[in-house]
């Protein structure tokens, strides 16, 4: 028995030896890498949906192994083929041709390239409704403002239309002939723009492609502006600290027939400071809704703010109060010292913040503070006076000190 065990630890031994050199990779089987292919009898291009067979003409790869590539608008797929004799044909799965557009296929053994070829995929005609979205719904007669309907035309297979197809369109204006406009289709989709004409009155719209239409679409053109527009206070620090923001935004923007107002439509906020206008705004809507973000000021004020132009909107008023608790000074070894200077939320006012310090009422130096500080040497000529006079202004704040 100990006559079995030595032989079956020198046997271990030289496994573990020669299998250490070994590299990865070395140990799979050898293949042929002088075989060629070439694939045959397959079309240039094909209909969505249709079957793909090809002929493939080898020599020297007999019960060799290839790998089919199929490479397509979602990446790569991949077929084992074991081949027998030096001809066969390959099918590919009936649903793998469903989707549009270029496929390369590709002939691979030992990681070798023997033949590609490159195919297209077309997409078939439209089925049921045609995709539409349409916007804004509503245009003022008083605005230079337009409607667009966009058209996504699509086959069975979610595929969308080539290039090549068009959509036939459809306009009819108060008063007038119906007007019929032929597009193409760039970038998936197909669109035309609806005019203002200055007729109050439905604007009626049409498509077709092949034998599928849209649904109904029609936009108003109305005499009236948008409804009035609330304005609201979303988040507000009421003091003048530029670190902060205010955020506003409008309730959901309606036009004169309670439609939701397309989005992108422009609306404009206007601040007013003592009766002129501060800044303005522009920004344009999401769902019907408009938001800003103004940066509080750095000195207390208060403002109105509105929107103007079309919608309109009533004025909300914004207070903002000093941020200074207190501006403290003193003397250290012939310079001023400033600060600290904190705000409502016992921080540090921002640095940049200006300072203008003026001595015994004729010297004017400006500064800014840091870190809530400000230090400033003090004019020798000041010095030698008996009476030294320091002002200091923050945010129209003031405050003295005399020694």
């Amino acid at each position: 028995m100990r006559k079995y065990y030595n032989y079956l630890i020198w046997f271990g031994l030289i496994a573990l030896i020669y299998g250490c050199n070994v590299k990865p990779g070395e140990a799979e089987l050898q293949c042929n890498k002088g075989g060629t292919a070439e694939i045959l009898n397959i079309k240039n291009k094909y209909k969505a949906g249709d079957p793909i067979n090809m002929e493939v003409q080898t020599e020297g790869l007999e019960e060799e192994v290839v790998l089919i590539v199929w490479d397509g608008k979602f990446g790569e797929q991949y077929f084992e083929k074991t081949i027998y004799s030096e001809d066969f044909t390959f099918a590919f799965p009936d649903s793998i041709s469903i989707y549009s557009g270029f496929v390369t296929i590709k002939i691979i053994h030992c990681q070798n390239l023997l033949s590609k070829k490159k195919i297209y995929i077309s997409s078939l005609h439209p089925v049921g409704a045609i995709e539409a979205y349409l916007g804004p719904k509503t245009l003022a007669i008083d605005q230079n403002m337009q409607s667009m309907l966009c058209l996504i035309p699509k086959d069975k297979y979610g595929n969308a239309l080539e290039e090549s197809d068009s959509i036939h369109f459809s306009t009819k204006y108060r008063n007038m002939d119906n007007i019929k406009v032929k597009k193409g289709i760039e970038n998936l989709l197909s669109f035309i723009k609806i005019k203002n004409n200055r007729q109050v009155g439905k604007v009626l719209l049409g498509a077709k492609c092949e034998d599928t239409y849209i649904d109904e679409q029609e936009v108003a053109i109305v005499e009236g502006p948008m409804q009035e527009v609330k304005i609201n206070i979303l988040e507000l620090h009421p003091y003048s600290d530029q670190r902060q923001i205010v955020h506003l935004n409008t309730d959901v923007i309606l036009d004169e027939l309670g439609n939701i107002v397309a989005d992108g439509t422009s609306v404009i906020f206007v601040v007013y400071e003592k009766g002129e206008i501060k800044a303005q705004y522009q920004t344009y809507t999401v769902s019907g809704i408009a938001n800003i973000y103004i940066e509080n000021p750095k000195k207390a004020t208060t403002w109105d703010v509105s929107i103007v132009g079309a919608p309109k909107s009533s004025e909300i008023q914004l207070t903002f109060y000093d941020n200074l608790e207190s501006i403290p000074l003193r003397i250290e070894k012939e310079h001023l010292v400033v600060g600290p200077v904190v705000g409502s939320l016992d921080q540090y006012i921002p640095d940049g913040t200006e300072v203008s310090v003026t001595f015994n009422y004729t010297i004017h130096k400006n500064l800014q503070i840091e870190h809530g500080f400000a230090r400033l040497k003090i004019p020798e000529t000041i010095l030698k006076l008996d009476e030294v006079i320091c002002e200091v202004e923050i945010n129209n704040q003031k405050v003295k000190m005399i020694y």
